[in-house]
């Protein structure tokens, strides 16, 4: 039989099925209220007075392609309600995504939401698979063969390519009507869970470019209610996506259909919310040609000062961290940017270029110090099928960054891409990168906010159902793993026998937060639009800054936190707000950051450790820097790491900061922008914690393979160990992964004329 045949039958099946149917101050004001628990009525608004509150704004449900053979038991509804508290299933089994296994819950409510299914064959397997909710989930066989498929070859899927069997599905789906319906019907949903004042729900969808491997990944969040929201969503395939994987346009097609689709609507308003940068491998944010001075832009040409206005319309804040990693920065990817010293960018890194070796990018020196007792997990990368990556040496459209079909470039990260926007705004008079800061899941169980570490269960659905799935395991890398898969037990009848570590790549996720005065749909798509947000790595840490050309008044302290400014945009400037010129007689702006630690649900809050300030601006040559402030406020108590069985001591480690900064190294000829981070003292990450709980040692691997006995139990927990050796003298020691949890408050900006 053909490969064409192969391919065909399942779909042809699946289709006819269709048709049929400061430091540390002692006594630093406490901040009202818990975060996270629902506001009741609005009541009446107090100027200048604003609250934090916390939400999602990436999640997808069963409406997305993916996730449907992930995890298709939540839908939108289940995923708004579980983000109000209620509980969601999970999956039973590797093949089987359609029926709960056990349920899961938040330990605190969200305050708001947005389901972000992708707009690529929004809702079309699970209108086709189950013939318009005529059948249940998992009956259809066409579409068990094409789970299975998808599934079955997950790392191809990780890694954004295209087999022939996704080519042809997705020619066949790209053009089908079954987006308008499930759109029209998210629109209602969406409406009717929409509680003002106490749960707000945003309209939203994703735009996934993902061709060639290249992230262009943006989610579409609509300000208003369903009758100002268009009736149609806009993704990147059709049906000659697999032939013509051309890319150059694909952001601009996106810009130019929100024009065309919501500018002509009356009360229509909508940002993007660009992510996985740090997957674009130097798509997202290129660097400046050489002979214009200008990144490509539409056509490949350069980019216009007509395009770049359009971009910084739309791109108002980029998501700093979800569950497929960080995009502040990478070590090892500092490259021309970074001046003076930086030891916090080895958090949570999807893709390393650092391995502990002689021939690593030099930053890499600062965190691969040799010693595999403290130094990060991806400093004793050997084998690299997934994470372990080169830096691009060309990066382009259509998948011209290279030499490798994955690397990553210093301008995937969030602080290098904001300072090189300068130098776009010096030759187009806008800044087309200017953006502030969220978080969020990027969840793909219809699980928003699930984002805690201990007994995580993951957003993959049955993709981390088990042990072997959550952590890694060994793979054979074979063309025919169909029709004769090869045993990675046995490493002599293994091809390109490599391990697949699942658990460095992925975390457990973020949250966005934003300062508003209520909790309405307007209101928090407002903040997000000027970037009063921040975003935090999962905890419900609350974090403000303010900037101003004058020191703050005594009582600043309290005002911020009890969300009060103490700044008005002709003096000062909030997150995400303009300085304006500094009077006569100003040297330098001030800057005052609060934040304080997450007060805890079922698992008490962490205390916090330190307070950086991170600023972007040109030199006197015009070339973007970046310039790292660590600790303009710090604990005075010595910092530990989690004990061995993951417990940490909150010793006395404050509970928040509140420290006024002033820039040592302004000049008011040049733009900046400065953002700060708040890190909590070290905890165990969600790898550890499951491994630390399973009693895992690494000791009783076998020699032979690397692979735990079955009789020891741990079978499936191989990725809790650093493995070392051949076949035959396999060894390996316990890995002790932790982490600073974080937050992040959206920059500050200064222009100058």
């Amino acid at each position: 039989m053909s490969v064409r045949i192969q391919i065909a039958t399942p779909l042809a099946a699946l289709m006819l099925a269709a048709c049929g149917a400061s430091t540390t101050p002692e006594n630093l004001p406490t901040a009202p209220g818990q975060p996270g628990s629902v506001a009741g009525d609005c009541g009446p608004l107090v100027a200048g007075q604003k609250q934090a509150l916390f939400g999602d704004l990436h999640v997808h449900t069963s409406d997305s392609f993916d996730t449907y053979f992930f995890n298709s038991i939540n839908g939108p509804r289940d995923a708004i309600r579980f983000a109000k508290g209620e509980p969601a299933g999970y999956p039973a089994g590797d093949d089987d995504p359609n029926t709960p296994d056990h349920y899961e819950q938040l330990d605190r409510p969200l305050d708001f939401v947005a389901i972000t299914d992708h707009a690529e064959f929004l809702g079309a397997f699970k209108t086709l698979c189950e013939l318009n909710g005529t059948v249940p989930a998992g009956t259809n066989p066409a579409c068990e063969i094409i789970g299975n498929s998808i599934r079955g070859d997950i790392r191809a899927f990780v890694e954004g390519r295209t087999t022939p069997f996704q080519i042809a599905l997705q020619a066949l789906l790209a053009e089908s009507p079954t987006d308008r319906p499930a759109w029209a019907e998210q629109q209602r949903i969406t409406d009717e869970e929409y509680q003002p004042c106490t749960f707000s729900t945003l309209h939203g969808y994703e735009y996934s470019s993902n061709k060639r491997g290249q992230m262009l990944h943006r989610n579409v969040i609509f300000r208003g209610d369903a009758d100002q929201v268009p009736d149609v969503v806009y993704g990147s395939a059709t049906a000659l996506t697999g032939i013509d994987d051309r890319n150059a346009n694909d952001e601009w097609m996106l810009f130019d259909h929100l024009q065309d689709n919501c500018g002509g609507m009356p009360d229509c308003r909508v940002l993007t919310i660009p992510h996985s940068a740090n997957l674009s491998d130097g798509r997202f944010f290129m660097p400046r040609d050489f002979a214009t001075g200008l990144p490509p832009g539409r056509d490949g040409v350069a980019l216009t000062q007509a395009d770049a206005e359009l971009r910084r319309g739309y791109d108002r804040v980029l998501e700093i961290y979800q569950h497929k990693g960080a995009s502040e920065c990478a070590a090892g990817l500092e490259g021309n940017y970074l001046e003076g010293e930086e030891t916090h960018c080895d958090f949570e890194l999807t893709k390393n270029v650092c391995a502990g070796q002689p021939d690593d990018p030099p930053g890499c020196a600062r965190y691969c110090t040799g010693d595999p007792a403290h130094d990060p997990s991806f400093c004793s990368l050997r084998q690299a099928p997934t994470y372990l990556t080169r830096i691009c040496e060309t990066v382009g459209p259509d998948g011209a960054s290279g030499p490798a079909d994955n690397c990553t470039a210093p301008l995937d990260y969030f602080r290098n891409a904001m300072a090189e926007g300068f130098t776009l705004r010096a030759l187009l008079g806008v800044n087309p990168y200017r953006q502030g800061i969220i978080a969020s899941t990027d969840t793909h169980n219809g699980t928003p906010g699930m984002v805690r570490e201990r007994r995580y269960p993951g957003h993959g659905g049955v993709l981390e159902d088990e042990p072997k799935d959550h952590l890694g395991q060994w793979d054979c890398d074979n063309s025919n793993r169909a029709i004769n898969p090869e045993d990675p037990a046995d490493p002599d009848n293994c091809t390109n026998r490599v391990f697949l570590d699942r658990a460095r790549g992925f975390g457990s996720g973020g949250l966005a937060g934003v300062w508003t005065a209520e909790n309405t749909r307007e209101q928090i798509w407002d903040a997000v639009y000027r970037g009063e947000t921040f975003g935090t790595s999962g905890p419900r840490i609350r974090i403000r800054m303010q900037s101003s050309w004058t020191p703050p008044p005594d009582d600043i302290c309290a005002r911020l936190a009890q969300g009060g400014d103490s700044v008005t945009s002709t003096d000062g400037a909030i997150m995400g707000g303009d300085l304006p010129q500094p009077p006569a007689g100003a040297t330098a702006p001030y800057l005052t950051v609060w934040a304080i630690q997450d007060p805890g649900g079922d698992q008490p809050g962490l205390p916090l450790q330190g307070l950086d300030v991170i600023k972007g601006t040109l030199n006197a040559s015009g070339e973007p820097k970046v310039h790292v402030y660590e600790n303009v406020a710090k604990t005075p108590h010595p910092v530990e790491q989690p004990a061995a069985d993951c417990s940490v001591a909150p010793g006395n480690h404050p509970e928040q900061f509140c420290v006024t900064w002033q820039d040592p190294d302004f000049h008011a000829d040049r733009d900046a922008y400065w953002y700060a981070r708040v890190r909590e003292i070290p905890s165990c990450r969600w790898s550890t914690y499951l491994c630390v709980s399973s009693g895992v040692d690494c000791a009783a691997l076998s020699p032979a393979n690397g692979i735990f006995p079955d009789d020891t139990g741990w079978h499936g927990y191989e990725g809790c160990c650093r493995i070392e050796g051949e076949p035959g003298s396999f060894h390996g020691s316990n890995i002790f992964s932790t982490l600073e949890e974080r937050a992040w408050a959206s920059p500050v900006w200064f222009e100058h004329p």
